[in-house]
């Protein structure tokens, strides 16, 4: 059996070779993901002001007088204690404005640090009076108007806030975010994700591939052609929920809408589990994985119901090893912070265009970032022949092969030939193929000033007979 499309030898050498050293340079990064049921929540108030959180710092400045008690009050109210400085019995009146903590003894010279949550939105948080007593005898004369260092406390982003901001904000419109396998292949089907909507999740049906839909009266029918913005009951399908979930994260990353910013996109890291040698995603990027997954849901007939159980098991698998709590780093604009770093079966992959640079055109999940320009091959479905065209950028060492579904090779166009830049267009003859969807794959080894960075792109097409 020939190697899977996306686990070559240089892939392998990347993994090999490479990795230990990008785990030092990018190894501490943590990432974020999302869940369906947190995406099918109504969104969140997120940068709403509810108060801020204040720390003040009162030193005992008597001479050698130790203290048990400190009278404060405030010009904002307290609603949280966070951190009491080690009293132990607090006592508020006036509407939680003033306290007297007790239960520890503050030595000369010595200080308490105290941190509360207030009402007060903005900055100015203080202590418009305060002083220090032992045995309820006071110590020193009363000071005034100690400031505090205040933060503000802000609704936190949920699922619902994030989904609709990627909508409204990032993914653009006619084409929006696509699940499945845009062709013109009759009898099957994909889907068009154009608009917010909470009803897209969660999916808790069978993870199978797109075979039917349901109408508002029950009845079943053929998935066939382009389905908009379907809610949940029109294909409740695990495998899609997962699926659209983890391709709302690459996006997120792509556009900056989540950390890290630096390094490895969470789309071009590298699946690679060596404890589990058959899991159907080793060797792909998750991009290149949620291509592969996105062919197997449009056209059924080339999987097993076991496969597709494989592939929700290794999609799920990505969205679980981020997910967490939603902390905002910025909210104009929205920046979520990473959640965990990379996990065993995940590995940074450094000849991927980094994430600064790929931000400039926003996101892709339509190919791989690359200096190789791979076109659609024409006329796509085919039968027996179809030119395929590309671009490069510099001269280079140029491999085009041919995979089909299972990612083993079938076909070699050219390997290893040497090519100068510009526009290349070659005709490829599937005589000997059967009727079916295969991948074309471009890897391009830059020779252009003496060095040698291997670029990839991968594109789909349909051969009919």
């Amino acid at each position: 059996m020939k190697s899977r499309f996306a686990f070559t030898s240089s892939v392998l050498f990347i993994l090999t070779s490479l990795l230990v050293v990008s785990s030092a340079l990018f190894g501490q990064a943590t990432y974020r993901t999302f869940n369906q049921e947190d995406l099918s929540g109504r969104k969140s108030k997120a940068g709403k002001t509810l108060g801020s959180s204040v720390c003040f710092v009162f030193r005992n400045d008597s001479t050698g007088t130790a203290v048990t008690s400190l009278h404060v009050r405030l010009n904002s109210s307290i609603t949280a204690i966070l951190d009491s400085g080690g009293f132990t019995t607090f006592t508020f009146n006036h509407r939680r404005k003033e306290f007297v903590a007790v239960g520890r003894t503050v030595a000369a010279g010595d200080s308490a640090s105290l941190c509360f949550n207030v009402d007060k939105k903005g900055p100015g948080s203080k202590a418009t009076t305060w002083w220090w007593d032992t045995n309820g005898v006071r110590v020193g004369s009363a000071e005034k108007d100690l400031a505090g260092s205040s933060t503000p406390i802000q609704i936190q982003p949920n699922g619902g806030y994030v989904r609709e901001y990627i909508y409204k904000r990032v993914i653009k419109r006619p084409n929006g975010l696509v699940v499945g396998d845009p062709t013109d292949t009759p009898g099957v089907g994909w889907i068009r994700y154009k608009t917010d909507d909470r009803k897209y999740f969660p999916h808790t049906d069978s993870s199978r591939c797109f075979d039917f839909i349901v109408d508002g009266r029950g009845n079943m029918h053929p998935f066939v052609g382009e389905l908009k913005n379907p809610h949940v009951k029109k294909h409740n399908n695990h495998l899609l929920g997962e699926v659209h979930a983890l391709k709302l994260a690459v996006v997120a990353n792509d556009s900056g809408v989540t950390q890290p910013d630096t390094g490895t996109a969470l789309g071009d890291l590298i699946y690679n589990d060596p404890v589990n040698l058959g899991d159907p995603a080793n060797g792909m990027t998750i991009r290149n994985f949620l291509h592969f997954v996105d062919s197997a849901l449009t056209y059924c007939g080339h999987f097993t119901a076991a496969d597709y159980f494989k592939f929700d098991t290794s999609v799920s698998r990505i969205n679980r090893a981020f997910d967490g709590p939603y902390v905002a780093v910025s909210f104009k604009p929205l920046v979520l912070a990473g959640t965990n770093p990379l996990p065993p079966f995940l590995h940074p992959n450094p000849a991927a265009t980094p994430l600064l640079a790929r931000r400039m055109n926003i996101s892709s999940l339509d190919e791989e970032p690359s200096a190789i320009e791979l076109y659609q091959n024409y006329p796509n479905p085919f039968n027996p022949t179809t030119t395929i065209e590309f671009t490069l950028s510099h001269a280079s060492i140029v491999t085009l092969k041919i995979y089909n579904l299972l990612g083993q090779e079938v076909a070699t166009v050219f390997d290893g030939t040497a090519m100068d830049q510009g526009e290349k267009s070659v005709e490829f003859d599937a005589n000997r193929l059967a009727s079916g969807v295969y991948f074309y794959r471009i890897i391009a080894r830059n020779l252009d000033g003496g060095s040698q960075i291997s670029q990839e792109a991968v594109k789909r097409m349909v051969v009919i007979k």
